[in-house]
């Protein structure tokens, strides 16, 4: 009977003591690249998310305002104030903050009233703007989500808001904050009114 000798040698304790160290580095470096990329990822979608959110509520904001022969404001003989403030329609939801009025190539009178509305469950807003044709209601749409209309602690004004630019009251500002996941980002749109040049 030939028996081979093979050598079983297993890992020493120090071996062992050397291998562990290492072991929980490599793993602790893999989790830590995982989570900044999570936390990045989250980051990023949150900002674009945002973004795309100031974009769309300016984008409607502008091409109504540039429209516009009329600009409501029941403020509009007061100069004290560059806070623009309408009278509320009980057949449209939510505070009204800008209404805007021109008449079209058919004669057709275009009134467009942009509401802030709440979200169900959050205290963010929504941007609602409501067409009205001749005095009918023609649609209503969310021309923005997530904005942020609580009151900014230096300037003691809303942090979304609509107002004139300036004391003669020919520019209109609409200032909104939009907030996503942590992520809160500000724009700042404004149109001269046709009416207005």
């Amino acid at each position: 009977m030939n028996a081979h000798l093979v050598n079983e040698r297993g890992a020493t304790l120090v071996e062992l003591l050397v291998a562990l160290p290492v072991a929980a580095l490599i793993t602790a470096g893999v989790v830590g690249v995982y989570f900044q990329m999570t936390s990045t990822k989250l980051y990023v979608d949150n900002s674009v998310a945002a973004y795309s959110e100031l974009q769309r509520a300016g984008a409607w904001f502008s091409r109504d305002c540039v429209q516009a022969q009329v600009v409501e404001d029941n403020n509009i003989d007061n100069d004290d104030t560059l806070q623009i403030a309408v009278d509320q329609d009980a057949g449209i939801a939510g505070a009204e903050v800008l209404v805007v009025e021109w008449t079209d190539w058919d004669d057709d009178i275009i009134r467009v009233v942009y509401s802030l509305a709440s979200t169900p469950g959050s205290s963010l807003k929504e941007l609602r703007r409501t067409v009205v044709v001749n005095g009918t209601v023609d649609s209503s749409i969310v021309a923005g989500n997530r904005l942020d209309d609580s009151v900014d602690a230096e300037t003691l004004l809303n942090k979304t808001r609509f107002e004139w630019s300036s004391d003669s009251k020919d520019t209109v500002r609409f200032l909104e904050t939009v907030e996503s996941g942590q992520e809160s980002r500000t724009a700042t749109y404004e149109v001269r009114p046709r009416a207005r040049t």
